[in-house]
């Protein structure tokens, strides 16, 4: 076990660093390590024997990833998301992207960045997907959070626990997130909230008992529930290596933007625009968009909705535009979980919104 004194003198490094109300986004982590997957599906088949027909043969697909890593010279991210519309069991409409972008930062922890990147974009209306590489410069970076909303979580369990009548101060926050972000220095997660422990009983001269300790624990080896805050814009140029509707290829300017950030350890918002087109971008261009928000209503209610724009201007001819939102809610119901989904989704040559409601139930029986 590491020393009080040790602990101490994090807790001493970080006064003064956190001015006012600590939210979780003041944290910023030395390295960042973050992967999120998400798949979802869904049919639907009815055929009623006392009329013609079959009255429903339909359903979609959608998948999601997000892999972020960071460190005081360089980041990386791998992006990606797939939007299928079956009918018949065929494809009738699709909408996907995905992207790898590389950041080199010349001095460690500034803001300035060099970057290279590969983006892709197929959509229904395009001939061919379409692929692009790319270079530039940029400002900005983005944080893994997770330690910061943990200890967070930390103080509204002691709360429920009765152990805290009052919140702990900023700086003891700000210790925890540190010593949970250096979780690897220690040899086992009982060092670690022993640390914790000797933080909180120091701010609120309260002993912590079995069941707060073990509730600490629980905390610190929670999966599933990562953070981030952050931004990053860029810009650059770049090649077409596959153009999306068959003509030549062209040099490109391209631009971005992307931002993360959490309101509170229960919540998480992602936002991301991208273009890129020739010189003579306004008439011909590629525009990705999209936003995602998920929010823990409850130790058992989640909330998740996502969305994502995608447009391709032809030179000469009427852009291709394509829609995708979904809503979920997951209730963890004990023996039971249940999905309600709500999805919308509208092709580029649709002439309205296509509406897919389904509920979902299971059950371990043993």
């Amino acid at each position: 076990m590491k020393k009080v004194g040790v602990v101490l003198c994090v807790l001493l490094w970080t006064v003064g660093i956190v001015a006012g109300a600590v939210s979780i986004c003041d944290y910023k982590s030395p390295e960042t390590s973050l992967t999120d997957a998400r798949l979802s599906l869904s049919y639907r088949y009815y055929d009623d024997a006392a009329t013609e027909g079959i009255e429903a043969n339909s359903g979609r697909f959608a998948a999601d990833y997000d892999q972020l890593y960071g460190s005081p010279n360089y980041a990386y991210s791998i992006t990606g998301s797939a939007e299928l519309s079956l009918n018949d069991f065929m494809p009738a409409g699709w909408l996907g992207q995905a992207g790898a972008t590389f950041r080199y930062y010349p001095m460690e922890d500034s803001l300035l960045f060099a970057f290279g990147d590969m983006q892709a974009t197929v959509a229904t209306g395009q001939l061919r997907p379409g692929v692009e590489v790319r270079f530039g410069g940029g400002w900005g970076r983005f944080y893994d959070v997770t330690p910061m909303a943990k200890a967070m979580r930390m103080q509204r369990e002691l709360f429920d626990l009765g152990v805290l009548s009052n919140d702990l101060s900023d700086d003891v926050l700000m210790a925890i997130a540190g010593i949970i972000g250096r979780a690897i220095e220690y040899e086992t997660v009982k060092d670690l909230v022993a640390d914790i422990e000797t933080l909180v009983e120091a701010d609120t001269a309260v002993e912590l008992d079995a069941q707060a300790t073990l509730t600490l624990e629980e905390i610190v080896q929670q999966a599933g529930d990562d953070r981030q805050c952050g931004w990053a814009v860029q810009a650059g140029i770049g090649y077409e290596l596959i153009d999306p509707f068959g003509n030549p290829q062209n040099i490109i300017v391209a631009g971005s933007a992307d931002a993360a950030f959490a309101f509170g350890p229960d919540d998480q918002i992602k936002v991301y625009a991208d273009a890129s087109g020739p010189f003579d971008i306004l008439n011909e261009h590629t525009l990705s968009a999209g936003a995602s928000y998920e929010v823990a209503i409850s130790g058992d209610t989640t909330f998740i909705a996502d969305y994502a724009l995608q447009q391709v201007k032809p030179l000469g001819a009427d852009p291709n535009l394509s829609h995708a939102a979904d809503f979920s809610l997951s209730f963890d119901l004990g023996g039971a979980d249940i999905l309600l989904q709500v999805a919308l989704t509208r092709d580029a040559a649709a002439p309205g919104w296509s509406l897919d409601i389904s509920v979902s139930a299971a059950m371990d029986l043993l």
